[in-house]
């Protein structure tokens, strides 16, 4: 099959056949870790990080899981909170949490959020 060659010379003209893509890939990941076996009942833990510039990234599991990864974008310090969730409850066992991202994969073993 081929393609009309106005079609071709459109997207060359406007750059669409080399442009990045929109924000760039993670240089490493948090993995945070729980024991599953402390959950009771069914709910997600969240893991919410931010750099000092305030650009957050985040990442949730099922407790029973044991283990939520969240990437991000550079290597630095990082502050932020972790704590249990459910459909219909609010939020609960808030812990606020700072963790030094300095290896491409860093991983953080925390207390169980009931």
């Amino acid at each position: 099959m081929s393609v009309p060659f106005a079609v071709v010379t459109a997207l060359v003209a406007c750059g669409c056949l080399d442009a990045p893509l929109p924000g760039s890939p993670p240089l490493a990941r948090l993995v945070a870790g729980w024991d599953p076996l402390a959950c009771g009942e069914p709910h997600r833990i969240v893991v919410e990080l931010a750099d000092d510039e305030g650009a957050a990234r985040s990442a949730s599991a099922p407790c029973n899981l044991g283990s939520a990864a969240v990437d991000v974008a550079h290597f630095g310090s990082y502050r932020g909170r972790i704590y249990a969730w459910s459909l219909d409850a609010p939020i609960r066992s808030i812990t606020p949490i700072e963790v030094a991202i300095d290896q491409p994969i860093v991983d953080w073993f925390v207390a169980t959020p009931p």
